[in-house]
């Protein structure tokens, strides 16, 4: 029996909500029970805690844009994922969602197919509570070696000034064991907050692996990504994906923040 998504869209275009309903046709995995809005006060009208598994908002909107609604949904209930469409996607608001609580971004235009991933994957994410996220202590270190960045990639900091990108355990624990993981090639650029890998969950969901910071690739974990096992038991050691040396570490640093600071 498909799993019953529970979704709220809102958008001041019609058109827009319209489209999102014929996009998010029932399957065999999900069966989508859409509710639409068109403004953020109606969508808080109809909004309650519980009632959502995923909300999906554009950004610009009169009265309250959609970072304002975030706040707001934040504000009552934690663990229904949102969703920000915009087509005002610059990294710096990318950022700003993503911190207030947003589980995704997509970026007008987009494809069915895009936005059919994310809902899913927000849906699944919404089976692993976050008031159960918590930093974890890098191996044989200390917490200030690893930066996470939203609980999903962490960065670890090295003696040389570079790093090592990698999934953060609870996000794994999330999806479940990987069972294909594909990341950039050596000598890459990759930007802060945009994908440098994607993993591929047991029930074949795709989902981005989004970068700590802007660096250049330096080398890729071949061994890790040849023999899963050390992702799935030492995601924060023998693990990590890629080495990397940051290109903007200081003003970047401000973005990441405590994996608890969002409980």
């Amino acid at each position: 029996m498909p799993d019953q998504v529970r979704v709220l869209v809102v958008d001041d275009e019609e058109i827009v909500l319209q489209s999102v309903r014929k996009v998010l046709k029932n399957d065999r995995e999900h069966e989508f029970l859409i509710d639409t809005a068109l403004s953020p006060d109606e969508g808080l009208h109809l909004f309650a805690p519980g009632k959502y598994d995923v909300v999906v908002t554009d950004l610009m909107m009169p009265g309250i844009d959609g970072l304002q609604l975030i706040d707001h949904i934040r504000q009552v209930d934690r663990e229904t994922r949102i969703v920000m469409i915009t087509g005002y996607a610059t990294m710096r608001t990318a950022l700003q969602a993503l911190r207030k609580g947003a589980f995704d971004y997509i970026a007008k235009p987009f494809t069915k197919e895009e936005l059919r991933a994310v809902v899913k994957n927000a849906a699944q994410m919404k089976k692993f509570p976050e008031a159960a996220q918590e930093a974890v202590e890098a191996p044989g270190g200390t917490a200030e070696e690893i930066r996470s960045f939203f609980n999903q990639t962490y960065a670890r900091l090295l003696s040389d000034g570079t790093m090592y990108f990698g999934i953060e355990p609870l996000f794994l624990s999330a999806i479940g064991s990987p069972l294909g993981i594909e990341v950039a090639k050596i000598g890459d650029i990759v930007q802060q907050g945009l994908p440098f890998a994607t993993v591929t969950s047991p029930n074949m969901r795709v989902f981005n692996l989004r970068a700590p910071f802007s660096a250049r690739i330096l080398e890729v974990n071949q061994d890790a990504l040849k023999n899963f096992a050390s992702i799935r038991k030492d995601p924060r050691g023998k693990g990590w994906l890629v080495h990397v040396l940051p290109m903007d570490f200081d003003n970047e640093s401000e973005n990441i923040i405590p994996a608890t600071e969002n409980e």
